[in-house]
């Protein structure tokens, strides 16, 4: 005997197959990473201060290096900015760490540069030098000793794009000195430097307001974030 469903149960269950499904939760979004403009001169310290924070405080940095001036024109993408200047810098902000601007030669000096007097039209024979882009910080701090030494017209053999370009002029061997910053000027480079000029202050700002921003601003200036910046040989204001 064949055995029939009542017409009854058979429209419930068709009507429950065909009933919409309750609408499924909307993907979890991933957080976006805090994006960190920093001046190419912060590259090994903020390399690991970055790392440090991530492991700290579970938040994903992007870092992207590059000339202080360079970065400034696209600052407001960022949500923290780091300058080597404060002429490179529009938005609020606080010095926290400082460094110098050297000279630096290659070990042995076989082109015998004698700091700033060997560019000077009256050396024999004239050494060359490579600096940054003059709108860069490192290129105005170079300018501004160049004038003070009266040789403003003293012409570079090589011009880099930020710090780090202009450092590897002189590694490279394209020129025999190079105006780059103490931080860079590092004797496992094969170099040694000689102090140019004093006092170069790089500042930070919180620039979109977002509360991880504000985390990453005051890790730089806690006591782990310090003592990254002293390890690369920048001094604290």
């Amino acid at each position: 005997m064949t055995k029939r469903f009542p017409l009854l149960l058979v429209a419930v269950l068709a009507a429950c197959s065909s009933a919409p499904k309750a609408d499924a939760p909307p993907p979890r979004r991933e957080p976006k990473p805090l994006t960190v403009y920093a001046d190419s001169a912060l590259t090994e310290s903020f390399t690991k201060i970055a790392k440090d924070f991530e492991a700290s405080q579970g938040i994903e940095v992007e870092l992207v290096f590059d000339a202080g001036s360079a970065l400034e024109k696209h600052a407001d993408e960022a949500d923290v900015f780091a300058s080597a200047s404060r002429d490179n810098m529009k938005y609020d902000s606080k010095v926290f760490a400082v460094t110098g601007l050297v000279l630096a030669i290659k070990q042995g000096n076989p082109k015998n540069v004698r700091a700033l007097e060997s560019f000077s039209a009256q050396a024999n024979p004239r050494a060359s030098f490579a600096m940054c882009a003059e709108e860069t910080p490192c290129g105005v701090a170079t300018k501004a000793a160049l004038t003070a030494a009266g040789l403003a017209d003293a012409t570079p053999a090589a011009v880099g794009n930020d710090v780090k370009d202009t450092l590897k002029k002189l590694t490279a061997g394209d020129v025999d000195s190079a105006f780059v910053y103490a931080t860079d000027a590092k004797p496992d480079l094969g170099i040694f430097s000689v102090p140019v000029r004093a006092d170069q202050r790089f500042p930070i700002a919180v620039v979109s307001g977002s509360p991880e921003s504000k985390k990453f601003y005051d890790y730089v200036f806690s006591e782990q974030g310090r003592a990254r910046l002293t390890e690369v040989g920048f001094e604290l204001p």
